[in-house]
């Protein structure tokens, strides 16, 4: 391919992208799927124009017996300030949707010299069992039902590396959106595999789709190794920068 070939890919959502594709460099190598790595996205919106806003990273920590735990910082610039969220997440064994059985999430807005803004922290923690999710604050806790498969929106980003490259039965869930706010009926399925022109050289992708009550349908790009390159759900996208 011509290293000066900046055409957009012909291919929904990708074609939104602009530029911001055309920059992308997608790593190369082996990529262990199953083992500890650390990601970083650029996050973007197209509210008014496609502009990165800030930054996702996502570390998976394998601990003893295989228990693994993600660890996300999200930071999003706002008007007059920047939104900060940490979290962990500990996951369930052998679960094709990363489900976490435990975590916290620690969310605040700042100002641009760094200082809280008033009322904007939040903190609390989550934990499944039997057949519930309890969230806990300071004041008090909270009570979800859930009976069947569920996860976190963030654990999705995990869940989608080991997702196989072809046609499979549906996975059917609940999504956790915001860590805390159940969102029923949502469905993880395989779209294509296409080649695609992205920064000067053409890269094979795999595509999944996530379709569901109470979200925009989001479609996951990942390469051949199973890194998630690219997550893009109405006019919010998210295009890798860094892996390790």
């Amino acid at each position: 391919m011509n290293p000066n070939d900046t055409r957009l890919p012909d291919i929904f959502p990708l074609n939104t992208l602009g530029a911001a594709l055309q920059k992308l460099r997608p790593p190369q190598g082996q990529f262990a799927l199953a083992g500890p790595w650390k990601h970083t996205w650029g996050v973007y919106t197209a509210a008014a124009r496609l502009q990165r806003v800030g930054t996702l990273m996502l570390r998976r920590r394998v601990g003893e017996r295989g228990r693994v735990a993600l660890e996300l910082e999200y930071e999003k610039m706002l008007s007059g300030g920047v939104q900060k969220i940490e979290a962990a997440m500990h996951l369930a064994a052998d679960n094709r949707l990363s489900t976490p059985v435990r975590w916290q999430w620690l969310a605040r807005v700042l100002t641009p010299g760094g200082k809280l803004v008033a009322n904007t922290r939040l903190e609390k923690s989550a934990a499944f069992d039997s057949g519930r999710v309890t969230v806990s604050d300071k004041s008090g806790k909270r009570v979800i039902e859930m009976p069947g498969p569920y996860t976190l929106n963030w654990a999705l980003f995990d869940a989608v590396t080991r997702l196989p490259g072809e046609t499979f039965d549906p996975l059917r869930f609940t999504l956790i959106d915001h860590f805390d706010q159940p969102k029923p009926d949502q469905m993880l399925s395989y779209r294509k595999t296409t080649e695609v022109p992205i920064g000067g050289r053409t890269v094979r992708l795999r595509a999944f789709d996530q379709l569901g009550q109470g979200i925009v349908p989001w479609v996951y790009w990942l390469d051949e190794q199973g890194r998630l390159l690219a997550a893009v759900s109405g006019l919010e996208a998210y295009l890798v920068e860094a892996t390790s």
